[in-house]
């Protein structure tokens, strides 16, 4: 029995030292087939909705709504917009009311809302107004170091509904919400410059719906101001328009950059655009559907006559995007 034993023994670390051998002779296939593979869309299938996305280096930060739910505003990082972490959030919960404890009433659908994530001067910020009335639906600003926190309060003001916070090359801030309305931040962020509430634009005859989820980014010296659209009549679907202007209040033009269903779902709208360190864009845009929820798409975004147009070649949602940086990383990996 003894020598019974002894043998399988030996021959258990024989196998393990084999196996251990091929192991770090092998080719490292999870690697290779990770960054080979193409981003399949949806880019995320969960419930992810109002994403604003930044880029940091290497790094995309992306942020979404939770609503009631809480801890609040998660944080997600992906080096290559396909396989994202969740890394933190940027409250544990809402205390402005009761109701968010489950007393004098309920929260349900509301709380936070499209969050605004911007990186400015070594720091983090975001910005979130719950979508509530009165004193509980005032705007939180964030700030933290690092996107995984902690994050710590900044301020409290005024409700901006759906906003984007944004920090200009001359060092103003400004804030941008609802239907094309802007008020400017004092510098240290502690509240509005009163005097400063104006709005940038009318709508038009044919923006007599929904129109919000502002997201504000500035390229080639031009201000771009990214929309949901949505006319309810027959015949209309929901769609992404973009305002663009050579100075921040206007005057504003408008195009409509992506009018699309995908999957046999409803027409996509709402979310933002950002770039690569390679210098390519790409949009990302979520999508209703139904009892899972608003799911992520990514596709590309090519830049013509100046307008960020979303889509493919014709326009229309991608099933499927090359992974970001695929090529010089499948080289790398087999390199001897």
């Amino acid at each position: 029995m003894k020598t019974m034993l002894s043998k399988m023994l030996a021959l258990t670390c024989l196998l393990s030292l084999s196996s251990a051998l091929y192991a770090q002779d092998a080719p490292d296939t999870n690697y290779t087939t990770l960054h080979t593979e193409k981003i399949q869309n949806p880019m995320l299938w969960a419930d992810v909705p109002d994403p604003d996305v930044i880029r940091v280096g290497d790094t995309f930060y992306l942020v979404s709504t939770t609503m009631h739910l809480m801890p609040g505003a998660p944080i997600m990082k992906s080096k290559d917009l396909k396989n994202w972490e969740t890394v933190g959030y940027i409250f544990d919960k809402l205390t402005d009311s009761p109701k968010y404890d489950l007393q004098q009433g309920t929260a349900y659908g509301r709380g936070q809302w499209a969050t605004s994530l911007k990186y400015h001067n070594g720091r983090f910020y975001a910005l979130l107004a719950p979508n509530e009335q009165g004193a509980m639906g005032d705007t939180y600003i964030f700030s933290a170091e690092k996107a995984e926190g902690p994050w710590t309060i900044v301020s409290r003001m005024r409700h901006f509904h759906d906003c984007s916070l944004f920090f200009d090359d001359d060092g103003r801030v400004y804030v941008i919400y609802g239907t094309g309305e802007l008020m400017e931040l004092k510098p240290d962020l502690s509240d509005v410059i009163e005097g400063t509430y104006m709005r940038i634009f009318q709508r038009e005859e044919d923006e007599k719906g929904l129109l919000e989820g502002s997201r504000v980014i500035k390229h080639n010296g031009k201000y771009y101001l990214l929309m949901i659209s949505h006319v309810y009549a027959p015949g209309k679907h929901r769609r992404e328009v973009c305002y663009r202007a050579d100075d921040i209040h206007g005057p504003y033009e408008k195009q409509v950059i992506l009018e699309s269903e995908f999957g046999g779902f409803s027409y996509e709208a709402q979310g933002t655009i950002v770039d690569t360190q390679d210098g390519d864009w790409y949009g990302i845009i979520f999508q209703d559907r139904g009892g899972v929820g608003r799911v992520l798409t990514v596709m590309p975004c090519r830049w013509i006559n100046g307008w960020p147009m979303l889509g493919d070649e014709d326009g229309k949602v991608p099933d499927e995007r090359r992974l970001l940086g695929c090529e010089t990383r499948t080289a790398l990996a087999v390199e001897p």
